[in-house]
């Protein structure tokens, strides 16, 4: 299939200036607006990076927790926030991962606009848009590092796909085992996309030919194909190395076909969290129905090359259990990169657009992103305000304490919301040398604990507790130092009368033993 090289940025300069604003506007603004960023697994995440920094110093951690580096196929923030805390403070190393993160999935419509048609097309700005998704709320960042990166990949594959073959056979392999180190799934979504792009082209030029000789490969196609398979041999020893344990690979869920429809019709629910519910609760409905009256009037075309790699994720988004390996939300996360690819695909058909029209879309497009960035900082802004209710109550602990932690919740949904609170006590041991339970910390991460903190751990019955359970106070009270509680109103028995109560808040309360 071959790419076109015509623009529609009509050589206008200030819309490419435009584009470059409004992508860093989208990284930047919410994001280093706010001292922690609303994600609910990210304070988990970043504590383990604490933990792992600091342990070589600490005798106190080192008593509890232990680090586990191996080649696993989730080391994205890992590996960046490591490197980066040798040189500035976790917590700005942990931004500063999530700034790359957020700025591959910017990227990612541009630059497969770029490659597919020659220039990056307005329409793609779009993609912006659904950056600040339900799983980027949810904190999945090792994922959406691995999509973003992906998504580059693809459009770099395209575009350098006729040139030296040396390119192919050397940079990708590398470039895919970087990729399958970040995120297992950023590797399976690159690799069935490029696989069906280049069976896209394959078909054309079968089409092409006389005879047509669908088996027969030239030289270069030959290369092409040897390429791919060199991009998944290393990764596929390292998963067979490295993967998932045996327990993990049974802890599988499919949920049904008809549970898939759903979802799937509801996709921009996903895509467009209500940060603002008179805009985004209207953008989810007017949005595709816009893409699809453009596309009918033929204001807007869409990339033949990409409905193969399309219907690719579409397949594994049907195929793909709801719980893989363990991990919740599998097939939920593919609307991210389904959405950002078909956004790339997609470009303002040259000569159907007047100045006046054209201008008027620039202006409707920038001016939604606008919103959306003001929706979303403003949200943020103040999850920041409820967050500083956390960082007070994490003075009032002792350095090298163990503290334990719960949330006591009438409905367990509650804490999957526009701010959640899920792991953000784990955010304590940023303050202070502490142990803490409930940290990531098993073969897929780089932290595990200690035969002495597993012990600890299991003393809990976990720290969520809906329905008005509460803690095993019997086995917890001689065991911690601190119990740090959330909603504890919610729990169903009084708390013990030997813990003493050092912190009161609108909705956490501290006690020490």
């Amino acid at each position: 299939m071959t790419t076109s090289t015509t623009t529609d940025f009509s050589g206008l300069a200030f819309v490419k200036g435009l584009a470059v604003a409004l992508v860093l506007a989208i990284v930047f603004i919410p994001l280093w607006a706010v001292d922690i960023p609303p994600m609910m697994d990210y304070p988990n995440h970043l504590a383990r990076q604490y933990i792992l920094e600091r342990l070589p110093t600490s005798d106190y951690l080192q008593t509890y927790y232990v680090a586990t580096w191996t080649a696993s196929p989730y080391l994205a923030m890992d590996a960046i926030v490591q490197v980066l805390a040798t040189f500035m403070p976790i917590a700005t190393a942990g931004k500063v991962f999530l700034t790359l993160m957020f700025l591959l999935l910017a990227l990612a419509p541009l630059a497969l606009n770029w490659a597919l048609f020659g220039r990056a097309s307005l329409i793609a700005l779009l993609g912006l848009l659904f950056i600040h998704n339900n799983t980027v709320t949810l904190g999945f960042v090792n994922y959406l590092f691995a999509v973003g990166f992906a998504l580059c990949l693809l459009a770099l594959w395209i575009r350098a796909r006729d040139g030296p073959p040396w390119i192919r056979l050397s940079v990708f392999p590398l470039l895919a085992t970087l990729l399958f180190l970040s995120h297992l799934f950023g590797l399976v979504i690159y690799g069935i996309a490029a696989a069906a792009y280049e069976l896209g082209c394959h078909i054309d030029e079968v089409s092409a030919r006389k005879p047509h000789a669908p088996f027969h490969l030239d030289a270069s196609q030959w290369l092409t194909l040897l390429s791919l398979v060199l991009q998944c041999v290393i990764p596929l020893c390292i998963f067979l190395l490295f993967g998932p344990s045996t327990e993990g690979l049974s802890e599988n869920m499919y949920g049904g076909i008809e549970r898939k429809l759903v979802l799937l019709f509801g996709a921009f629910v996903n895509l467009i969290p209500a940060y603002s519910w008179t805009l985004d609760s209207r953008l989810r409905f007017v949005l595709p129905i816009a893409i699809l009256i453009l596309l009918a009037r033929r204001k807007l075309e869409f990339s033949r090359a990409m409905l193969l790699p399309v219907a690719g994720l579409l397949g594994l988004y049907f195929a793909m259990p709801q719980v893989l390996f363990g991990q919740e939300r599998g097939d939920h996360r593919l609307f991210v990169a389904l959405a950002l690819m078909i956004t790339g695909a997609l470009r303002m058909k040259p000569g159907a657009w007047s100045p006046v029209t054209y201008a008027a879309a620039v202006t409707a497009i920038a001016a939604l992103v606008v919103t959306r960035i003001v929706t979303v900082t403003i949200e943020w802004r103040q999850a920041d305000v409820d967050y500083a209710e956390y960082v007070r109550a994490f003075d009032t602990l002792t350095d090298r304490s163990k503290m334990y932690w719960a949330i006591g919740l009438p409905d367990k949904q509650r804490i999957v919301g526009l701010r959640p609170v899920f792991y953000l006590p784990s955010l304590a041991v940023m303050k202070k040398d502490l142990y803490v339970p409930y940290l990531f910390s098993s073969s897929e991460f780089t932290m595990s604990y200690t035969q002495a903190g597993a012990a600890l751990q299991n003393l809990s019955v976990g720290q969520v507790l809906p329905n008005h359970l509460s803690p095993k106070w019997d086995a917890i009270v001689s065991n911690y130092d601190y119990f740090f509680l959330v909603d504890a109103q919610q729990l169903d028995t009084p708390i013990p009368k030997q813990l003493v109560q050092v912190f009161q808040g609108r909705t956490i309360s501290v006690y020490k033993r």
